[in-house]
């Protein structure tokens, strides 16, 4: 058992003094500046478009007109949300499997972030510190970290979670229930119920979702981290180890004999929540014997990242290289650049320097077999890689953050 002073002890155990409820916030909601504020972070994050087919473009070649609109129906109770719209994507664990997406209108994704602007400060610094995802001034590399200086603290027998579904699943009581402990204006309720609630367009049908919280707004997340924050306190109160990224999470233990217990009371937990863990998904494993994190692969104390990570890079330049399209090798790269850019920004926390530098010559000989539409080992002396730096084309290894992860070195080298 770890110490009060140790990382991950719930700040629950300790006495906390009773938190008031919020019972006017609507008009903080329709506020003309915080809805302004809404608009552009829904125009910062881009997205396609909803059912209406009202694009980001659209909506903002007129927003004061749209922002007006939606502050009246806010005022006057009136607004109710559009169905979203059911897309599918490939699985970033799985690429041959789909993943629902509920793609809300822009207006409803307006008023979704404006609400969530306004209640997120009620609940944040109630929440675990051990929850990274959808928090301000907090990432994946962040969660990364502690999840290593954990390892180095001794817990290195880990339990490899998933629930099963959980956007799917969600129980539509549970979560407000959830968002009625700090919330009492029944205006901003009953908006954070018609989101919970809105049908679902797929091939011309409209259906009412029972459970569940499409993914594709802010308000999904958000949701996340306020009904997994139980869990999150049930294992804090038993002193194990945990990080966790919106419903992707794992418990570090000291020992085997630790893990199994404690497998069995996190289940109890998360049947409480009216959900439950993917059984042939959850196992526990170790540091040595290797588990995967948030695309991350710690394996052999080594952190690592998955092979589906760089097969869908591999994937995405494949698409961008192809050699039959009629555009020049510059258009190309600066296709390229951006995909070259996130991807080495994300993954390059990792220990991958090797992998880094074969995978930009595997990068280049694409594009020399792009220009010359054929794959020769002569074609490296006719197209040098001095020719396609100068073009543009950016180097993984470059692009890296600062920021290294490591166990052989320490939990986080800068």
């Amino acid at each position: 058992m770890s110490d009060d002073s140790s990382p991950g002890r719930a700040r629950a155990d300790r006495p906390k003094a009773k938190r008031l409820k919020a019972h006017s916030l609507i008009d903080k909601v329709y506020d003309w500046k915080n809805l302004q504020s809404a608009w552009r972070r829904v125009r910062a994050n881009k997205g396609a478009h909803g059912l209406d087919r009202v694009t980001i473009e659209l909506f903002g070649s007129d927003v004061d007109t749209h922002l007006r609109e939606i502050q009246r129906k806010l005022k006057e109770q009136r607004f109710v949300p559009q169905p979203v719209r059911r897309v599918y994507i490939p699985k970033a664990s799985d690429p041959n499997k789909l993943r629902p997406l509920g793609i809300p209108v822009v207006a409803d994704r307006v008023v979704q972030q404006a609400i969530i602007q306004i209640v997120d400060p009620l609940f944040d610094d109630t929440l675990s510190d051990r929850s990274y995802g959808y928090r301000k001034r907090r990432n994946a590399h962040d969660a990364m970290a502690t999840m290593i200086a954990d390892i180095k603290d001794g817990y290195h027998i880990v339990i490899d979670a998933d629930i099963k579904g959980f956007f799917d699943n969600l129980s539509h009581d549970v979560a407000m229930s959830r968002i009625r402990q700090r919330i009492a204006d029944g205006r901003v309720l009953d908006l954070f119920e018609a989101f919970l609630k809105a049908g679902i367009h797929e091939d011309g049908i409209v259906t009412a979702p029972e459970a569940g919280t499409p993914q594709g707004g802010v308000v999904s997340p958000w949701i996340s981290n306020l009904v997994l924050d139980d869990l999150d306190k049930a294992i804090e109160a038993k002193g194990w180890r945990h990080v966790r990224f919106a419903d992707d999470f794992v418990v570090l233990c000291r020992s085997s004999e630790e893990a199994e217990p404690a497998l069995r009371y996190i289940k109890d937990v998360v049947r409480e929540l009216e959900l439950e863990l993917h059984e042939t998904k959850t196992r526990i494993s170790s540091a040595r014997q290797g588990f995967a994190f948030l695309g991350f692969e710690i394996r052999s104390y080594r952190v690592g990242i998955k092979h589906k990570a760089i097969e869908r890079l591999k994937d995405r330049i494949r698409g961008i290289t192809a050699r039959q399209q009629g555009r020049n090798i510059e258009a190309v790269i600066d296709d390229l650049n951006p995909v070259i850019r996130g991807w080495a920004r994300y993954y390059g926390v990792a220990e991958i320097s090797e992998l880094c530098r074969e995978l930009q010559k595997w990068i280049r000989s694409r594009l020399r077999s792009f220009r010359f539409k054929r794959k020769r080992k002569t074609d490296n002396w006719r197209l040098r890689s001095l020719r396609l730096r100068k073009w543009g084309l950016l180097s993984l290894a470059v692009c890296r953050p600062v920021r290294r992860l490591s166990l052989a070195r320490g939990a986080v080298s800068e």
